[in-house]
């Protein structure tokens, strides 16, 4: 009896892992309804390494797929990519992301990551932004983790539609559509006649 039971938080364990692998060991015992220690007991029975570890790993091989952007030159971390599919990116403000003596963060850090998860979806040498519509949803403080996702929708010859998702847990505080271009190096396949 025990054991199907155990059998079961298994799996729900794993589920709750791959839906969201940033959760917490204290958000899943919390989710699941049991000790923070039985939590770890089941991580180590499964081999699921602790929170720390699998962003390690899950931001290693996403940057090891990235082909538009420097590892660098995203805005916060990139820690999963399916190209052309989706990608995951984790920003932790700091106190010069702030606005002046108060903990609210910049809203332009909050479009950069998105602009930068929008091009990093894409698998091509080079990738620009060419429109955007953006709305910010609420604001962001110094100490809340900002988890963006985007997602890639339709496109056409070399531009895509990408959808970004901004959120501090379960609230929502960005969403962007952006208009992104694959374009050589120079850019000479879009300079048509020069004009908006």
């Amino acid at each position: 009896m025990r054991s199907e039971g155990r059998k079961k938080r298994h799996k729900q364990l794993v589920k709750l892992i791959e839906t969201n692998p940033l959760l917490t060991d204290e958000e899943i015992s919390s989710a699941l309804g049991v000790s923070l220690s039985t939590v770890r007991l089941d991580r180590g029975l499964l081999a699921i390494p602790e929170l720390r570890e699998r962003t390690r790993l899950m931001a290693e091989h996403a940057t090891s797929r990235l082909k538009s952007l420097r590892a660098e030159e995203v805005v916060g971390e990139l820690i999963g990519l399916e190209p052309n599919n989706w990608a995951l990116s984790t920003l932790m403000p700091t106190p010069d992301m702030a606005f002046r003596t108060t903990e609210l963060v910049g809203d332009y850090y909050i479009y950069a990551q998105a602009a930068s998860l929008a091009i990093a979806t894409i698998d091509a040498e080079m990738v620009v932004v060419e429109a955007a519509r953006l709305k910010f949803c609420g604001p962001s403080y110094l100490g809340e983790k900002i988890i963006a996702r985007s997602k890639a929708g339709t496109h056409k010859d070399n531009r895509y539609v990408v959808s970004v998702h901004s959120r501090i847990g379960e609230r929502e505080i960005f969403v962007g559509r952006f208009v992104v271009a694959a374009v050589d190096a120079y850019g000479s396949e879009k300079v048509e006649d020069g004009t908006c």
